[in-house]
């Protein structure tokens, strides 16, 4: 990871202009070094070259006078010698000021003279240069070194970690969110506070297409910064799970405020979606990682927290994610063909986990909570992709059995209820307020799952026995309006979006049933409408409704369903289709064009 940081902070420095921006950065910088800053850069000409002057410690300990004459790009041989800003006229002007412009207190220092520039010095200047300094140095006895753009961002990693490559407002974000890595939910609450400060800017910019440009990249690039910083944090806590939901969520934001850009093909917008998603995928890695002990052991989960009711949460909880990176990562093997073999190991590893899991925990057959079902869906996702239709077929006869029997006990029933609601129910004599269990987000997926998996008679029992006895219970489904991406990274504004589907249409032929959740009512969004969808990111309403405990839109749900399980479209001639991406007729992804 401390390679990839620096890599990302070399990116981000050479973003920066000389004036204004670069020459501002480094006497923090040098502040951070130990250094006292004696002259900054000011506009109009410079001091004989020199652009900044600090005073501090050299990697020896010694108190050293440093003179840092700074440029910005790549310095070629143009640059070397053409016209009086050239670098070897700067440098033969700092000989001027070491003559007449040192204060009598730094005479006697040591000196050091520092070429920076945020990119590199070429080849083609690179002998002559050398040769230039060895002679300079030697006739003024000023030590001379060049420092480019990868020795700056080394520099920047050891001494200020990436907290300046952030706007001065969310610096404090930055450093609260570090200091509560321990904390997840406070460390979560920060994180997100911190992408959309950062990504407000880009609503707002009202510049040109250039400056637009630089300003996304520059959020783009401090966001994966600030994410790659809390992932080491993260590892010297041993507590990933901060880190895990907030770069989730760093996923969620940055396709609201991209799609469209991602949806014309930008291509810096579509570089840096992907690279952010590519480092959402490492962070869920070793997340998962570390908790496939938990995974293999025998109630794992149950050992570490007090209550049934934790470990139902939690459970759920790893199976949605479990299943989301899943799905991506099959998603991403298919969308790049030959290129994303590579991705397809990776699926089928957390298919593995979710099926240890399924084994491991007795509690998987019926979550506590309603909201889980989304998890349950996202999980049954990862199985059929990965060709673990066995797994998946048993785990449903399992919670189809379990709600059965707990439409007669009705306080097991998957509730909406607060925890403190749920903890009175299940360990004392109190009712389950039927308002907690007056809908049921999970029993149509089920119904869905048994139909798309070919298990009729699975699906005849949840109409004719589970169905009668949900008699205050409704199963509902919810459609979204037209601009569900705008929303998926608001909760508020994706539970106000759309609306609930009270869904009473259970026919007796369940392919009948899946052709009729395949359409969309006429006030819904269109499938084909969503950015999501003509990008081929099925994975963008999974992580959506997983994250914050919300329901895919039916539509996609269904098709999702049918798709990743390898059948043909609902009313087609078709039994199968070797497709994998229920965007099929899409044409494009999330690439640079």
């Amino acid at each position: 990871m401390s390679t990839s940081l620096r890599l990302l902070l070399e990116d981000f420095l050479g973003l920066m202009k000389e004036e204004g921006e670069l020459d501002v950065f480094l006497p923090l910088l040098m502040s951070a070094m130990g250094h006292e800053v004696m002259y900054r850069a000011q506009k109009g000409p410079r001091q004989y070259g020199v652009d900044i002057v600090s005073v501090g410690p050299d990697e020896t300990g010694v108190k050293t006078l440093f003179l840092w004459l700074v440029k910005c790009g790549d310095i070629g041989r143009t640059d070397w010698d053409s016209g009086p800003q050239s670098v070897r006229q700067s440098i033969n002007d700092v000989g001027v000021y070491l003559r007449s412009h040192v204060s009598p207190q730094h005479q006697r220092l040591a000196k050091r003279l520092f070429i920076v520039t945020n990119g590199d010095f070429l080849s083609n200047i690179s002998e002559t240069l050398a040769a230039f300094l060895e002679d300079w140095s030697a006739q003024r006895g000023v030590f001379a070194e060049t420092v480019n753009g990868s020795t700056l961002a080394g520099w920047v990693e050891k001494h200020l970690l990436d907290e300046y490559v952030l706007p001065s407002a969310n610096r404090a974000l930055l450093r609260r969110m570090l200091a509560n890595v321990s904390i997840p939910e406070l460390c979560v609450s920060l994180g997100r506070s911190l992408i959309d400060a950062v990504l407000q800017g880009l609503a707002q910019s009202t510049g040109s297409r250039r400056a637009a440009t630089k300003q996304l990249l520059n959020a783009m690039r401090g966001i994966r910064t600030a994410l790659t910083v809390l992932h080491i944090w993260s590892s010297s806590e041993a507590n990933f799970l901060g880190s895990y939901i907030v770069s989730q969520y760093a996923v969620l934001a940055s396709w609201a405020a991209l799609h469209k850009k991602l949806l014309a093909g930008e291509k810096y917008a579509c570089v840096e979606f992907m690279e952010l998603l590519a480092h959402q995928s490492q962070v869920a890695h070793v997340y998962h990682e570390r908790m496939d002990s938990y995974y293999q052991v025998q109630d794992g989960f149950a050992n570490k927290l007090l209550d049934h009711v934790f470990v139902s949460q939690h459970v759920f909880d790893e199976l949605g994610w479990l299943g989301v990176q899943g799905c991506l990562m099959a998603n991403m093997s298919a969308v790049n063909g030959s290129s994303g073999v590579e991705l397809e190991p990776l699926a089928h590893a957390y298919a593995d986990r979710i099926a240890a899991l399924l084994e491991s925990h007795s509690c998987c057959a019926l979550p506590v909570y309603d909201l889980h079902a989304t998890h349950i869906h996202a999980a049954l996702l990862a199985l059929v992709v990965c060709k673990r239709k066995d797994v998946a077929e048993q785990w449903l006869h399992a919670l189809c059995a379990r709600l059965h029997h707990a439409t007669g006990i009705r306080k097991f029933l998957p509730t909406t209820a607060s925890f403190e609601e749920v903890l009175s129910v299940r360990h004392g004599n109190q009712e389950i307020a039927e308002e907690h269990v007056r809908t049921s987000t999970l029993f149509p997926i089920l119904a869905v799952w048994s139909a798309v998996l070919g298990m009729d008679e699975l699906y005849h029992f949840l109409r004719e026995q589970v169905l009668l006895r949900l008699d205050k219970t409704t199963p509902n489904f919810w459609s979204s309006e037209s601009g569900f991406d705008d929303v998926v990274a608001k909760p508020t504004k994706l539970h106000e979006h759309g609306y609930g589907e009270p869904t009473y249409f259970f026919p007796q032929d369940p392919r009948r049933f899946l052709i009729a959740m395949s359409r969309s009512l006429p006030d819904a969004e269109p499938l084909e409408a969503g950015t999501w969808y003509q990008l081929r990111a099925p994975y963008i309403p999974l992580l959506a409704a997983v994250h914050w405990g919300k329901q895919v839109p039916r539509v996609a749900l269904v098709r999702q369903a049918i798709a990743f399980a390898s059948l043909a479209p609902p009313g087609s001639d078709q039994t199968h289709s070797g497709n994998t991406n229920p965007s099929e007729d899409s044409t494009r992804s999330v690439e640079p064009a």
